[in-house]
């Protein structure tokens, strides 16, 4: 950290100029025109970025909007993020939404809630939470756990981010990886070691290198075992 990097606070409403900062924290409904260097960033309520953001940390409680790419370390999400590029991070872990225009690359990503990404979705770890609609153009990953969520602790996140009686699963053309679990899955090819479907999935194709198991509740178009 550099000694001459202050901080930026906006309380109530307000908007500011990016640039380089130690702290930022927005308490109301905050406004950033450029691009914004900080070590941490904390939103209480709303903030629009419009540049691109790089931090070590970055933590929301409400709703934050970034017309360009977000670069961190490490990102905590209550509520709902808009991101419009890329959205690369070490460690992700997210209760409500998050929609990226762009592709999405973590280390680690766990969540609890909904999710859009247009581009590619690439983790070493994902554990999901469906609790609303969610798709990725393609998702990649070492250990790729999704399940849907039945008994819903946050209920007034669930009305949020979906309306009763809609479907709760994922959309997606591709996933591969190493141990991939599946429920309420829609895609057109699973590829990995070691594969299983819980309920709900519908896969045109399967391919496995171990292991596959298939729940009854659970369609599949072709399977094969690869060399």
């Amino acid at each position: 950290m550099e000694k001459d990097m202050i901080n930026l606070e906006i309380k109530g409403s307000g908007s500011s100029t990016g640039g380089k900062y130690n702290t930022v924290l927005i308490k109301g409904n905050g406004k950033i025109d450029g691009n914004l260097d900080c070590i941490h960033m904390e939103i209480q309520g709303r903030c629009e970025v419009n540049g691109n953001v790089k931090a070590e940390s970055v933590k929301v409680n409400g709703h934050t909007s970034i017309k360009g790419s977000l670069d961190a370390d490490k990102i905590e999400i209550h509520g709902e993020s808009d991101v419009d590029g890329d959205l690369s991070v070490d460690k992700s872990i997210i209760h409500g939404m998050i929609s990226v225009h762009g592709n999405f690359n973590a280390e680690c990503f766990n969540m609890e809630g909904a999710f859009t990404i247009r581009g590619l979705l690439n983790a070493g770890e994902l554990e999901l939470k469906l609790h609303g609609p969610s798709e990725a153009r393609e998702i990649g990953g070492e250990e790729i756990m999704i399940r849907r969520n039945g008994k819903v602790k946050f209920t007034r996140l669930r009305k949020m981010i979906i309306p009763l009686g809609f479907n709760t699963g994922l959309t997606t053309d591709v996933i591969e990886g190493d141990e991939i679990y599946l429920e309420y899955t829609k895609a057109k090819i699973v590829r990995g070691n070691n594969i299983e479907l819980g309920p709900g999935c519908n896969i045109k194709l399967i391919e496995y290198k171990n292991d596959f198991k298939q729940h009854e509740d659970s369609e599949v178009g072709t399977y094969k075992k690869l060399k």
